[in-house]
């Protein structure tokens, strides 16, 4: 049920992102209505990936839609938390990302290393009994006023797996 839920909320939400040009102007054809989707594309907001978890599918995705939208010029922010918080610790094994042949660990360490900013939560690293020393060089520890600079600016997009 509830992956029914977040698959209908999913695509609610993709067709109320692809119908705004529409919705704000209707006499839009389909290819103005394109143009405009790419034109609303092309506005360079930040993006906030919220990652809870060391699942090695869903966090390779992560980080890959993080990597490819830093490449697009966007400022991006990676947020570990749960047990995503697993995936900076030096101490925990990682797994092998079957596309890119990097470990999970690897693919942050390149998103870093190009501009990404990697914020991991405190009381989560407590929880996992992961030490600051744990950590790979890049990550930095969250606080109240790192999480509001980087999640509550008018330009920021927020995405979560």
């Amino acid at each position: 049920m509830l992956l029914k839920s977040l698959a209908l909320g999913s695509l609610v939400g993709l067709s109320l992102v692809t119908s705004i040009p529409v919705l704000a102007n209707p006499s839009l054809s389909p290819v103005q209505t394109n143009e405009a989707i790419i034109a609303v594309g092309q506005q360079k907001s930040d993006l906030f990936v919220n990652l809870t978890t060391d699942d090695p599918w869903r966090a390779a995705m992560a980080i890959g839609v993080a990597t490819n939208m830093l490449k697009k010029g966007h400022s991006t922010t990676i947020f570990l938390n749960i047990t995503g918080v697993h995936l900076a610790a030096t101490t925990i094994p990682q797994h092998t990302n079957g596309i890119t042949g990097k470990t999970l660990q690897a693919m942050l360490v390149d998103f870093i290393s190009q501009g990404g900013k990697v914020l991991i939560c405190p009381s989560c690293m407590k929880q996992a009994a992961i030490k600051p020393e744990d950590l790979i060089a890049g990550v930095v520890t969250s606080s109240p006023d790192s999480l509001e600079a980087n999640l509550f600016k008018e330009t920021v997009k927020v995405i979560s797996w």
